[in-house]
């Protein structure tokens, strides 16, 4: 059976619920439960500021963005892009989310947990993170935040069923 199970979280409700049922089914099982929480190299400071997370932000990440804004003030960014969130705000927003899965996975009954943060393209470092900590599962959502609604599977998941070399398991 599966000993090692791993399970991604980016925030979402998919996500929620593919990690309530990778902490039942690890819990009931035996298995040892690896979260893993792929944050995006790069965040605007729009996005951190339309995070849900925005209330929660510490006072010294608070500082960070107030002086990226600051800085930018006046000056045209359209043919650069979007201004950049200061890493500590996409590592804080990364942080909670995995908190926030630990907190469930304990409440659902998982004792042998670990959580891991890491950064770029989510379905690299998910198949990544399996092939390292040799997962015999893997447990996502079948959409996550970056998806628009739709009919067909999200591309991140799509992808890791695609290369993953253990079985998946993809909840709604």
């Amino acid at each position: 059976m599966f000993k090692k199970i791993l399970v991604t979280v980016d925030g979402s409700a998919n996500a929620r619920r593919a990690a309530e049922t990778a902490a039942k089914l690890a819990a009931t099982i035996g298995a040892h439960l690896r979260i893993l929480h792929v944050a995006p190299a790069y965040l605007s400071l729009n996005d951190v500021e339309s995070s849900p997370f925005i209330g929660d932000l510490p006072n010294d990440v608070r500082e960070e963005m107030k002086k990226m804004h600051d800085t930018v003030a006046g000056l045209e960014f359209s043919a650069f892009g979007p201004v950049p969130a200061p890493q500590s705000a996409i590592d804080f927003i990364g942080n909670t989310i995995l908190e926030q899965a630990e907190g469930n996975a304990q409440g659902n009954g998982c004792t042998d947990l670990s959580t891991a943060l890491t950064y770029g393209n989510a379905a690299d470092r998910i198949i990544e993170e399996a092939e390292a900590t040799k997962a015999d599962l893997i447990v996502m959502g079948s959409r996550g935040l970056g998806e628009v609604g739709g009919l067909v599977m999200g591309s991140v998941s799509h992808k890791v069923i695609q290369h993953a070399t253990c079985p998946c398991l993809t909840v709604k």
